[in-house]
């Protein structure tokens, strides 16, 4: 078996072409047996240089193995990954008769793929520890239930093709094998392409040459085009790559020669800017039932009685008020999500509901049934494939634990991707074979890029050798630098290669990546991409106009001084009714006065807070509740005043020309005012710094009691007063003069009146954009 041997993008791939035509001109049929993503890429090369091709089949190495066993029907059913997992989950259980995790199922399930990919028994796996000799009962127990399923996992068939191949008893209906575009071969794999060449041409390709095999031929590496650039930071460096490649395509490049390489944690946000950019990203990285839009709902109401959310509680249309109360208020999990229920009325549908999702004595029948009620899988045809994950999940477990198991196989079957044509997006994995015109690296800072080299769970690395050839059946070592073959790859993806990294982010700065980056400069300047960076010299700005805003009180000028934006939108935004404490809350400010029979039905209405208003009848008797005071704009210097007057507080009340404050409540003792706001339980702090510090109502009204009535009011007393609870006073003593912030806030009122009477609406980005339910439609405040 010819090897050809070297560096990345040293024109191997060209070279084996060149063979391989030769066959195919002879009307000879060729095997090329490479990495599964680089199927579409081969094909192109091939018809590039002879149109189209008749013999040639681009396989992987899994496709080569059924290949081989079809020929001599030797075939069994496949044992998927899910149903690999399942198995060990199974033989988990077994001995001890306790249902493992779906966790633990995983990384045995990974040990034993290890072992069986090197050729490694259930008797060589080395007693290194406890751990080490139950992986070997495990995979002994696995290997027999996988018998009596009558089924082979993956690496069974790579074992049979090999044991027919070396028999010489094995069928090859190809004459010329050709394996390209691996960084590395195990010795089994290699045994299996040494067995195939025993009987018909073959040529492999390496970067280097493995154990003690002679090279046939060694190419020399070419010279590389490559392109450095540093970005400030994570979003402008996505930014940059998208204006770049944008210009490429308008510029004359097809998207199939070019290609972005992201590692898989970016890869998110960048399709997330290519719709704003319009660039035509085709995301090739796989994909798992979960994340399909029926597994998604499946996996959703398999986790709701476990943990719910607000968007686990709205995919169902029966609990979407509850959905939507429990995001308005933040809420997850079981019991906060079981109160609220209680709170709205809603305890039997969410009993009803967790009930139903539960499974029943026959959970087959169950998960039948919830898959037929779902009518966006009843008729899927993905619903044949997570019904099967629902009867391997069935072998483990049962009850709640049937659930956790059948969520987890979802995340273990992989769809397969079809993505429509356009600029390649993909993983470092995905890259390794395949070269294009012009390659974007991206996000390459220290420790982005890299094979995950990490210690085994279950044999240490001192216990495995060095992979050889030679050694027929032996764990290889985990550490061998794998990472530098991967980096050279990277860096030779293409003719021109352009590599960028962001030299900080949210969590501080970051290093580039020494194997990929030597010397960078600075991001070159390019003409804007997209429709938001079209403006030359400042932002985008909307002519809102002007507005009725509505009423001139004290909290509505407030707010307009903070973001007259902001201001207008939750205008127009319907409100949500008041519940729970808040009820209570505005229900005591309708009152006016609370008069022995208005307090009966407040005790009768919440029962929870009847204690807490027959304790403070009293004082609570002794209120003006939902107290309207009105004044002018500036405090006059004589006592000739309207008396205020107690009114309901109305959101609609039409426009005055005096300044409106809304209060709570208020009482007067002789010269002595006092003023309350009422909070809810447990809030008697946060309403104290807000009045203090944020508030306008209640400091100007006690600021303009002392200026309109001098004489009459000479001292004036904040009050904060949760329900269930007793009041706080907002200052250590009554206010008794006009000076200081608060002659300043009457000043600042009386400045923010003209502007709030113009209506003029324009955002005004700052802190408080963060908590603003109007951000995402205003574009100075999302992007704050």
């Amino acid at each position: 078996m010819p090897l050809l041997v070297g560096p990345p993008a040293s024109g191997k791939t060209t070279r084996l072409l060149e063979i391989a035509q030769e066959f195919l001109r002879a009307r000879k049929r060729v095997w090329w047996v490479t990495l599964p993503a680089q199927r579409g890429y081969v094909y192109r090369r091939a018809t590039q240089a002879m149109g189209a091709v008749l013999g040639l089949e681009v396989l992987s190495s899994q496709q080569l193995y059924y290949h081989i066993l079809a020929a001599s029907f030797g075939l069994r059913p496949i044992l998927t990954g899910p149903g690999r997992v399942a198995l060990v989950g199974e033989a988990l259980a077994d001995p001890t008769a306790s249902i493992p995790s779906p966790g633990e199922a995983r990384l045995f399930a990974r040990a034993i793929a290890e072992a069986k990919r090197h050729g490694v028994g259930p008797g060589e796996i080395p007693p290194a520890s406890r751990e080490a000799r139950r992986l070997a009962q495990v995979y002994a127990r696995y290997e027999e239930l996988k018998t009596a399923w009558g089924r082979w996992d993956y690496d069974d068939f790579r074992s049979a093709a090999l044991e027919l191949l070396e028999s010489k008893q094995a069928r090859l209906e190809a004459e010329l094998l050709i394996v390209d575009s691996f960084r590395e071969l195990n010795p089994l794999e290699l045994r299996v392409f040494q067995a195939i060449a025993q009987q018909i041409p073959a040529w492999l390709s390496l970067p280097e040459a493995p154990g003690n095999l002679v090279p046939q031929e060694t190419l020399p590496a070419r010279a590389l085009s490559v392109q450095a650039y540093r970005a400030p930071n994570p979003v402008s460096e996505a930014r940059w790559i998208l204006r770049s490649i944008k210009r490429d395509l308008a510029g004359g490049l097809e998207p199939l020669e070019l290609a972005l390489i992201a590692p898989p944690g970016r890869i998110p946000a960048l399709l997330i800017l290519a719709d704003e950019y319009g660039v035509p990203l085709a995301d090739q990285t796989a994909s798992t039932a979960a994340e399909t839009p029926e597994g998604r709902l499946l996996l959703e109401l398999l986790e709701l009685p476990d943990y719910p959310t607000p968007s686990r509680l709205l995919a169902i249309p029966d609990l979407a008020a509850l959905g939507r109360a429990a995001l308005e208020r933040g809420l997850v999990g079981r019991l906060a999500v079981g109160r609220l229920a209680a709170e709205l009325g809603m305890e039997e549908v969410w009993a009803a509901w967790l009930e139903r999702l539960e499974p029943q004595a026959n959970p087959l029948r169950w998960a039948q049934e919830l898959l037929d009620s779902l009518p966006e899988v009843r008729n899927s045809p993905r619903r044949a494939a997570l019904m099967e994950r629902a009867r391997e999940a069935h072998r483990i477990a049962s009850g709640p634990q049937f659930r956790q198991w059948w969520s987890a196989l979802l995340s273990e079957t992989y769809e397969p991707r079809h993505p429509p044509g356009g600029v390649a997006l993909l993983t470092p994995l995905l890259a390794s074979g395949q070269r294009w015109k012009k390659v974007y690296l991206h996000y390459a800072v220290e420790g982005a890029y890299t094979t995950g080299e990490r210690e085994d769970y279950f044999v240490p690395e001192e216990l495995r050798v060095a992979p050889e050839p030679s050694v027929r059946a032996a764990l290889p070592r985990r550490f061998l630098g794998r990472d530098r073959r991967l980096l050279a790859e990277l860096r030779s993806r293409a003719e021109t290669v352009v590599i960028t990294y962001p030299e900080a982010n949210q969590d501080g700065p970051l290093e580039p990546e020494p194997g990929l980056v030597t010397q960078a400069s600075a991001l070159p300047k390019l003409p804007p991409a997209s429709p938001l960076e079209t403006a030359a010299a400042e932002a985008y700005r909307a002519s809102l106009g002007r507005a009725n805003l509505g009423p001139l009180t004290l909290e509505a000028l407030r707010r307009y001084e903070e973001c007259s934006l902001r201001l207008w939108a939750e205008r127009l935004l319907t409100r949500p009714q008041p519940s729970g404490w808040s009820l209570l809350v505005h229900e005591l400010r309708r009152a006016e006065k609370l008069v022995p029979a208005r307090l009966e039905a407040l005790a009768k209405q919440f029962p929870q807070a009847e204690g807490w208003l027959r304790h403070h009848q009293e004082r609570l008797g002794g209120l003006s509740l939902g107290f309207r005071l009105e004044g002018t704009r500036r405090p006059p210097t004589s006592p000739r005043q309207p008396q205020p007057r107690p009114v309901e507080q109305s959101p609609s009340h039409p426009p005055q020309t005096e300044l409106v404050a809304f209060l709570d409540g208020v009482s007067r003792t002789g010269s002595e005012a006092h003023i309350y706001r009422f909070a809810e339980p447990g809030a008697g702090e946060e309403a104290r710094e807000a009045v203090r510090r944020r508030r306008w109502s209640e400091r100007w009204a006690a600021a303009y009691l002392l200026s309109a009535f001098p004489g009459r009011i000479t001292r004036v007393q904040l009050w904060v007063w949760p329900i269930l609870e007793e009041p706080i006073p907002v200052y250590e003593r009554p206010i008794e003069g006009v000076w200081g912030r608060f002659g300043e806030l009457l000043e600042q009122v009386q400045a923010a009146i003209p502007p709030f009477e113009t209506g003029i609406i324009q955002p005004k980005p700052g802190f408080h954009c963060r908590d603003c339910p109007v951000r995402d439609v205003c574009r100075e405040g999302g992007s704050n």
